[in-house]
Parts: C-alpha cells; sequence; structure tokens
C-alpha cells in the first residue's frame, strides 16, 4: 500500500506557535534556575532577597508576555486573553500589543541590521536576530530543553518521555512555508531590495515546490511553479552578479566619504550591509551597488 504520509524535512522551519511555546518553555527554565537561590537560607549565598525578587516580577512579566504570544499564535483573541486575566478586551489589547506586534515583526523578519542615519567617519552597522532568547536557535534550545526537563524529572522521581520539548514542536510543512514566505518585508525595509535576497527567497520557493512536486500529494501545477521559482532566483542571482562586476572597488570609508558627498543629509532607509564571504563586499542599499575591495 502507497505511503501518503506527509514527509519531514529537518532543514524546515517550525511553525510560529512552536517557535512562541519554545520561548515561553526557554524563559520558564531560566526563572526556575533563578528561583533556586532563593531556597537556600544562607545570607551570603542570597544577600539581597529584595532585589532579586523584584528582579523576578520583572522577567515574570515576560513569561506572560510569552504565554500570551502562545495562546495569539493558537488562534486566542484579545476577548479570550481578557476574560483569563479578569480585563477587558481592550485592556489586554492596550497590555500586550506591544510584545505582540514586535513578535510578529520578528517572525516576519528575524534579522535585521541597524540603521545610521548619518555619517561620521565611516559605515558602521550592527546586524542582529530580533528573535526572544533561544528561539533563534531553536534545535539547540529544544535540545538543551529536553535534557533539563529529563534530568529534574529524574531527580524528583517522575516518569517523562526522552523528548519532553521537541517532541512537542512542529515544523512547517512545504506548502505551509510557501505560505509563510513574502518579499513584503524586504520592501518594508528597502526601496529596492538587494538582489541576493530575493534570490535567496526564490531559490527557497523553487526547493519547496520542488518537494510539493515528489510528495504524496502533488499540486498540479506544482512543477510549473517550481521551474518558474527556478528562473526567478537565477535572474536575480544574474542581477546581483552583473552588480558585483561594475561595483567601484572602494573600500566602506570611502565609500561613506561619497555617499555623503552625493546625497548630504539625505540618507534613505539608510544603510544595511551584508557581509559577502565570497568577494569580501558590502552592500549598500541605498546606492543599489556592493562596495569593498576585491
Amino acid at each position: 500500500m502507497e505511503d501518503m504520509t506527509e514527509p519531514t524535512y529537518e532543514d524546515a522551519p517550525y511553525t510560529e506557535q512552536s517557535l512562541a511555546q519554545l520561548a515561553l518553555a526557554a524563559t520558564a527554565q531560566e526563572l526556575a534556575d533563578f528561583l533556586m537561590g532563593f531556597v537556600a537560607v544562607w545570607t551570603d549565598y542570597n544577600p539581597r532577597p529584595v532585589e532579586d525578587a523584584a528582579r523576578f516580577v520583572r522577567r515574570a512579566q515576560e513569561l506572560l508576555d510569552r504565554a500570551v504570544i502562545v495562546e495569539k499564535t493558537g488562534g486566542a483573541s484579545w476577548e479570550d486573553i481578557g476574560d483569563t486575566l479578569e480585563i477587558t478586551r481592550q485592556s489586554a489589547h492596550t497590555k500586550f500589543r506591544k510584545v505582540t506586534e514586535e513578535w510578529e515583526a520578528a517572525v516576519k523578519r528575524p534579522i535585521v541590521t541597524d540603521e545610521i542615519y548619518g555619517i561620521t567617519g565611516g559605515l558602521e552597522t550592527r546586524t542582529y536576530n530580533r528573535m526572544p532568547a533561544g528561539t533563534s536557535t531553536p534545535d539547540e534550545t529544544a535540545a538543551y530543553l529536553d535534557k533539563w526537563a529529563v534530568a529534574h524529572a529524574q531527580a524528583d522521581g517522575r516518569d517523562v518521555d526522552e523528548r519532553p520539548v521537541s517532541g512537542g514542536l512542529t515544523r512547517m510543512t512545504p506548502l505551509v512555508e510557501l505560505m509563510s514566505l513574502s518579499t513584503g518585508a524586504l520592501f518594508e525595509e528597502f526601496v529596492s531590495p538587494p538582489p541576493h535576497l530575493m534570490a535567496e527567497i526564490s531559490e527557497r520557493e523553487a526547493v519547496l515546490w520542488d518537494r510539493i512536486a515528489a510528495g504524496p500529494h502533488p499540486s498540479r501545477d506544482a512543477k510549473k511553479h517550481a521551474a518558474a521559482a527556478h528562473q526567478k532566483a537565477a535572474t536575480y542571482r544574474a542581477q546581483d552578479a552583473h552588480a558585483k562586476s561594475i561595483a567601484e572597488t572602494q573600500t566602506p570609508d570611502q565609500h561613506a566619504s561619497e555617499h555623503e558627498r552625493r546625497w548630504p543629509k539625505e540618507i534613505y532607509g539608510p544603510y544595511r550591509v551584508f557581509p559577502d564571504l565570497a568577494t569580501a563586499r558590502d552592500w549598500c542599499a541605498h546606492c543599489n551597488v556592493w562596495i569593498g575591495g576585491r
């Protein structure tokens, strides 16, 4: 009998709700370890309990924020959240709107680069991951939490599954991941997104359509969509190669000086720098060119 089970792929990202659950679990684990310091009564072990308790209360608010995000990603309404907390729907929305918006923005585009609105002696950027602690490397976090949970359960004499955390996480199917892919976040960040970033999205689309075409429930047009995505990715890669071939071989500092001369005090967007290890170049999203020596 033909196996119609949807195959799983280790490179598939976790669903948004699984990431939210992982963020909650990581925060809970940190708080649990933090509270252990209150158990010992020796004064030299915990000399400032009020200060530490206040710190715990602040972290407990973060735990509540993470719990709200879990329920929201699971389909709960603001009215549901408000009823649980015995506050109004509007109060719940007001209280947790910022953290949920930050979560949604991070999930949409995790890795971002700090903005520079002026040039003072060269290009300076800082690329970082906006996802909550633990969710930027979910597999590592889940493996660590598995060991932590098993060790505590065994110490208490309780039976527990060997994968109490990772076993509950769900990866996206190719179709679900396709629905999550979007260039919208790039166009929010760039007037003209760098072609190498557009190529990465198209290449992933091609992989996913290929998987759907080879899967147990292939879409009728999956092969056609896969071919179109491969072609689109190749076009973006060609554009990127052309941009690199004609880019000036300026150092970042030289480019900063030239950029300021051409657009004094009119930096839009502004700089976003992406390391390109193959050619030791960086991308200036405002000028739409690669910079740096060959």
